[in-house]
Formats: structure tokens, sequence, C-alpha cells
């Protein structure tokens, strides 16, 4: 029996699993959505369309460090296997890795991973965020999740102008618009935090969370890792600037006060005529 098949035998545990879970630790403010079948798999699960573009990012960064051995890639964990029962639920399969007890505590071996995760090329086709269609995962929005599917650079650009003119009217204190148009593309990690980096038995650091993963303007990295000094030496080692951080913290400021996010504009950052068309994608 091959793993697949293997896999696909076992989705009743697993799917018992997960329910048992939710119902034991739903109400744990700390919850969180994900489980360890044994010590060879770990599963996420949840609304498909937030882990579709988890498990292609996540799939597609593993193949390319396969494919691209090179020494400071970290260990990405590969996903085995993926499935829904109905449309509501859907479960990320990936192989379980021990890590040492403590998270890294050597900032230069998370920059060494993030500079190779800055390294990945996206594949053709692909502008912006995640893989698959997904919103961006970033601070810089309210409740971190941009609130539409930005087509383009050129749409966040235009939603960016949008926020900045409506701030500009407000704020007592002048701030300059910020330009993303022809600014470094790059995959990185939206949350630093240290969960998110490990250390396998074997001294390979873990890149961890690919949920918090995608593809973004260098503007948007920076303000990210200047946001701790703690992150200071994966700023210089990513060749970051930090020039328009106070500019993209008032924009958030605002972005995460208004009732409405979208500011009345669409995925390709037009104002919404008649019917909304920046509903989200499947």
């Amino acid at each position: 029996m091959d793993q697949k098949t293997a896999l696909e035998a076992l989705e009743a545990n697993i799917v018992e699993a997960c329910t048992n879970h939710e119902l034991v630790h739903s109400k744990d403010k700390n919850y969180r959505a994900c489980v360890s079948i044994g010590t060879e798999y770990f599963v996420k699960f949840g609304d498909p369309d937030d882990l579709l573009p988890e498990i292609q990012t996540q799939s597609y960064i593993f193949d390319y460090a396969v494919s691209n051995p090179h020494p400071y890639a970290p260990r990405i964990p590969q996903v085995v296997h993926h499935f829904g029962l109905d449309s509501m639920t859907r479960y990320l399969v990936m192989e379980f890795i021990t890590l040492t007890a403590a998270a890294p505590t050597c900032i230069d071996r998370t920059a060494q991973a993030l500079v190779w995760l800055s390294s990945v090329p996206p594949p053709p086709g692909h502008v912006i965020g995640p893989l698959g269609g997904g919103p961006i995962r970033h601070k810089f929005f309210k409740d971190y999740t941009a609130p539409l599917l930005f087509s383009s650079v050129e749409a966040l650009q235009r939603y960016m102008l949008k926020a900045y003119t409506i701030l500009s009217t407000q704020a007592q204190k002048q701030v300059s618009p910020v330009e993303i148009i022809g600014a470094r593309l790059m995959f990185t990690q939206s949350d630093m935090h240290h969960s998110n980096f490990g250390v396998d038995r074997h001294g390979k650091t873990v890149l961890l969370d690919f949920a918090e993963i995608g593809l973004l303007p260098e503007t948007f990295v920076a303000y990210t890792m200047f946001s701790e000094k703690r992150l200071a030496p994966v700023a210089r080692a990513l060749g970051l600037e930090g020039s328009s951080n106070f500019s993209m913290a008032a924009i958030s400021a605002l972005l995460w006060m208004v009732a409405s996010p979208r500011l009345g504009l669409n995925e390709h950052g037009n104002p919404t005529t008649g019917q909304a068309s920046a509903r989200r994608r499947g």
C-alpha cells in the first residue's frame, strides 16, 4: 500500500481526531485548529478558502527546496495529503517534524532562512500574495487579512493610495504616500513569532505556518522586520530600509479603525459600481 492509499484509508481517523480536538479545546482562547496524528503526521483543518492557498504555497516552496538544494535552505514540512468531506472543512496533512525543545534563539539562523525564502521565484503568472488566490495575510490590514483579493500590485497600490487620501484629510500630522510599484517582490513570513521557526533533530532550521507566507512588496517586508528590535539583523540581511514605515503605520492605523476596510474598492483597486465585484474567489 503506497502512502497516498494509506492516508486515504486513514481519513476517517483524521476527521475523528480533529473533531474530538475541536470539541475539547474550542473554548480555549489559545485554541488552534491543528492536531498531531501519532508521530507521523501533523494536521491542520478549517475553511477550504483559508487552507487551499496555504497548501499550494507550502507545496510549491517545498518542491523548490527539493529541486534546488542550498546549504541555507530551511526544512519545509512536506504536504503529503489533503482532503475535504464537505464544502465546510478541509484537512491538510503534512509530515510531523520533531523539533528541539527550544525555538531557535540565533536570529542569524532565522535571517538565513528568510533570505533563502526571499530568493524563491514565484511560479509563472503569480503576481502577489499566497498561491491559490487567497488574501494577503499581514498586520498592515485590519484583522491581519486583506479585505480584497488584489489582482495585481497596481491594484494594491490604488487601495493604499485611497487609504492615504482618506488619512491625509483627517490626520493632524502630514504623512507621505507609500509607493510600491517597482518595488522588489519576495516570498516572506509575515508572522515572525518564534513558534513559526524551529530546529529539527538534525540541526536544520524548519520554516512553519505557511498561512502567513506570501509574495509581497519589500515595503511590506520592511514594515514587518522593523517592527521589533530583535529582527534588525533580518532586515539587514534582506537589504531592507524602513523609510516608508511611518507612513505604513499611519495608513494601517486608519485601516484598523474604518468600518468598511474595502474602502469602496474592488479587487482591481477601482471603485465598485452596482453589485460588489470584490467577492472572495474560491
